[in-house]
């Protein structure tokens, strides 16, 4: 089966932000921002009586809720503008034992025996050649019938993992 796939800034970023913000130590941060959120509105709002919060707390706010994304952010912006992959038009080919990726500056082929892991997002399909580099499929140009051809090859293929 053969395709074309391009990933702009603005889909590169949705799926990184999602993948990142997915995870259970995220979930956890973002859980205790918003109680300390809380912790500090009741107290100005004089609503429980809640001891006071100290400089501590508004510096952990501020990591959690500014820095973080922030840093997250820059890091993302720089990856996607630093990889010639990321932002060319691929011509993938995938057949039931390998995948072939053609960009306008590189070729590869991978067997699939030699992937890492699949997985299918709702607008995306990632194949990951290790735990931290995937080949990203959006959904988003794709026909039906193309997603199911692609679910099909998908699943009949064993990975490492």
């Amino acid at each position: 089966m053969k395709l074309k796939a391009k990933v702009t800034i603005r889909q590169y970023l949705k799926l990184l932000f999602s993948l990142a913000y997915s995870k259970p130590v995220m979930i956890f941060l973002i859980c205790f921002a918003l109680l300390l959120v809380l912790w500090i509105t009741l107290f100005h709002l004089d609503i429980l009586n809640l001891p006071e919060p100290v400089v501590y707390q508004y510096i952990t706010l501020l990591l959690i809720a500014v820095i973080q994304p922030t840093v997250i952010l820059t890091t993302i912006i720089r990856n996607y503008y630093s990889s010639n992959h990321l932002r060319e038009t691929l011509d993938i080919d995938l057949s039931d034992d390998k995948i072939k990726i053609k960009g306008e500056s590189f070729y590869m082929e991978i067997l699939w025996t030699k992937i890492y892991k699949l997985a299918e997002k709702k607008n995306w399909f990632l194949i990951y050649q290790n735990n931290l580099s995937a080949i990203l499929i959006p959904k988003k140009d794709l026909s039906t019938h193309q997603i199911k051809q692609i679910q099909e090859i998908l699943g009949s293929v064993k990975t490492i993992k």
